[in-house]
């Protein structure tokens, strides 16, 4: 009998605790449900005021406003997001590059001016941003966000809405962002690389070796994030795979080929992707632009001349001899590389077979013009390049000319 009343007693508690943890289970508010729900956010403290943005303020912010968390029936960790427009309604509005949690909404520089150009772009494809800026009304409102969950894995929409702030005006001068440039105008440039046709190892230490530059193009196609048209033309083997990355180290910004390994099925980002394999021995341009995200890569009828060897002669070495480069691959070589330490500042030009019979230098008018130091599309009998004391990778694609000083 008294194992029978602990039994029951036991049964009494636990139905308790079900009660209980019945009546408080979280009830959603239904106009977070479905993301009618407002929330507010509090104007600026500077009344009547333009805010000036400066490109060497880059990593500040401009202002920080305040807001209030939704109120979705019970405490959430909310993430906001802050949305710009040139026009009340919000309408065509852009998203900022960061996210913000807390009551406190940092509004930073570079993400501001960064969404004013990409405003004027929608505006005027062509001209973009105008040149000098004016200040300008700029709208902005916060998306607040919960969670992403979706009731089944088959809906789209989430079980809990985005919500929206309501709208405040903000008066903001913003730096000039040009719409595109040359390559040698950029001051960044994010070129992606060919990876495992020699080797895998993703590090610095292997760049040329194992790891080669997708030269520049000549045209004016390169954004302020340094992105733009990459391309590359070499010979490529059937037996031998490969992938393209952008940073040097880091396996997440690359390209693929779904399925099996091929060049028939692109994928951007896919870290179970295959690689990219060519369907027969020959020659190959790979055109890949990261503003659009499309990669092309196809076979080209040319037969390059091929040399026996390739320097880098110039300041450092008297002009009397010339610094060997290595031979990328085998069979039908068109790329070289070497390491090099400049003790100093040193003029320099790279040559075929030893003499000066071909030769590259910078397109430029002008023997040490630092537009081309980094990269350029080297010119038969072109004027000098000029690189700073330090130790660099030096990159040469002797079919395009493309050639690389990556500092080490």
């Amino acid at each position: 009998m008294k194992k029978i009343n602990i039994i029951l007693i036991s049964l009494f508690i636990a139905m308790g605790f079900y009660s209980c943890q019945k009546d408080e289970m979280i009830k959603i508010n239904p106009a977070a449900e479905d993301g009618s729900l407002p929330f507010v956010l509090n104007g600026t403290q500077y009344e009547n005021y333009t805010f000036v943005l400066d490109e060497a303020n880059n990593s500040l912010d401009m202002d920080a406003l305040t807001t209030q968390q939704p109120d979705y029936g019970f405490t959430a960790a909310v993430t906001y997001y802050i949305q710009a427009s040139f026009t009340e309604d919000m309408k065509d509005s852009v998203e900022l590059a960061s996210s913000v949690q807390g009551e406190k909404v940092n509004i930073n520089v570079k993400d501001m001016a960064k969404a004013m150009f990409e405003l004027y772009l929608a505006q005027d494809p062509v001209n973009g941003m105008p040149n000098p800026t004016v200040a300008k009304d700029i709208y902005v409102r916060l998306r607040a966000v919960i969670s992403t969950a979706t009731p089944t894995p088959l809906d789209n929409e989430p079980t809990v809405k985005s919500l929206y702030s309501n709208v405040v005006k903000l008066n903001i001068l913003p730096y000039y962002i040009p719409n595109s440039v040359y390559y040698y105008e950029a001051k960044i440039l994010k070129p992606y690389y060919i990876i495992g046709y020699t080797g895998w190892n993703n590090d610095n230490d292997h760049l040329g070796s194992e790891v080669i530059p997708l030269g520049v193009v000549e045209d004016k196609v390169y954004n302020s994030e340094g992105q733009g048209i990459w391309k590359f033309t070499g010979y490529f083997e059937a037996s031998k795979t490969f992938k393209l990355i952008r940073d040097i180290g880091s396996w997440d910004e690359q390209w693929g080929n779904a399925g099996a390994d091929g060049i028939d099925n692109f994928v951007h980002n896919d870290g179970n992707s295959k690689n990219l394999k060519v369907p027969s021995d020959g020659y190959y341009t790979i055109t890949l632009n990261s503003i659009t995200n499309t990669l092309t890569i196809e076979a080209t009828d040319i037969t390059p001349t091929s040399y026996a060897s390739m320097g880098l002669i110039g300041e450092m070495t008297g002009w009397g001899s010339d610094i060997a480069m290595t031979a990328f691959q085998t069979n039908n070589n068109h790329i070289w590389y070497t390491t090099y330490q400049f003790a100093a500042d040193s003029q320099c030009k790279l040559r075929a077979n030893g003499n000066w019979d071909v030769n590259w230098g910078t397109p430029s008018a002008n023997d040490a013009d630092p537009a081309y130091s980094y990269v350029g599309l080297g010119k038969n009998g072109g004027k000098n390049m000029i690189e700073t004391a330090g130790t660099y990778a030096v990159i040469f694609n002797d079919i395009d000319g493309c050639y690389y000083f990556i500092k080490k």
